[in-house]
């Protein structure tokens, strides 16, 4: 047998097994395995989207990908599952893009999207990456967190100077993040040009990681009716899920 395909294949059974994020001394040491090849097949899996890093924490993590690749055995479970059905109301009743997305280090990543059917509509795929601090669904996931870990999330990025718009101003981004808890939703049009979001965070049960559900669309149909989108969104939230929003004041 192949060295490196059983080798992912203990990787990704070691994190079944542990059901946790785990550092790349864990996975190495537990299988021991050369912690150069480890990083080797970690970064790779990484690259492909099959496994998310935390900057932060140093962790790696398996990303939804993961759990949908046997989506087509159990198509019908999937398609019939609460979030799916929320979010294929929500994209009839607006007539715009919605998406799914979790937190991937720096990052928001999409992992399910309904499409609009607009003319004119903006194609958003499951596993694309927004910024953490500047995108809506990022801007939502953040609203719930500590203020020491924003912190320590805006010097990452503006150490690595991976914000195509220059660094991340943390007083501003402070303010930003209090009037999203106070309004209950996060609104942005800074990401793609012509085109914004608006995003709330989700119910989550216990163990399972915060998600943001977002609706998307060009800014010249969508900004003026924010509000009512998101009147909409929480009305079909509370709906489907059975659970009180707004989003949550952050962990102290």
């Amino acid at each position: 047998m192949v060295k490196s395909a059983i080798r992912i294949v203990e990787i990704f059974e070691l994190f079944d097994r542990l059901q946790r994020p785990l550092t790349l001394s864990e996975v190495a040491d537990t299988l021991g395995y050369p912690r150069s090849s480890t990083m080797a097949l970690l970064q790779s899996l990484k690259a492909l989207d099959y496994i998310a890093f935390d900057e932060l924490d140093k962790q790696y993590m398996p990303t939804a990908r993961v759990a949908l690749l046997g989506g087509w055995i159990h198509g019908r479970v999937f398609q019939d599952g609460v979030i799916v059905a929320l979010m294929n109301q929500l994209q009839r009743e607006t007539g715009e893009t919605v998406m799914l997305a979790l937190q991937n280090g720096m990052h928001a990543q999409y992992v399910h999207t309904v499409q609009s059917q607009e003319l004119l509509r903006f194609y958003l795929r499951p596993g694309m990456m927004r910024p953490m601090c500047r995108s809506a669904v990022g801007l939502a996931l953040l609203a719930q967190q500590s203020s020491e870990r924003v912190k320590r999330l805006v010097d990452s990025v503006n150490e690595q100077k991976i914000d195509p718009e220059g660094p991340i101003s943390h007083a501003s981004l402070v303010r930003s993040l209090e009037n999203i808890r106070a309004q209950g939703y996060a609104y942005s049009d800074k990401v793609t040009a012509d085109a914004c979001a608006i995003a709330i965070v989700l119910p989550n049960r216990a163990g399972q990681p915060p998600t943001a559900l977002g609706v998307s669309g060009p800014t010249r149909r969508l900004a003026k009716q924010r509000e009512l989108i998101y009147r909409l969104m929480k009305e079909l939230a509370t709906e489907h899920l059975s659970a009180r929003f707004p989003i949550r004041r952050p962990v102290k």
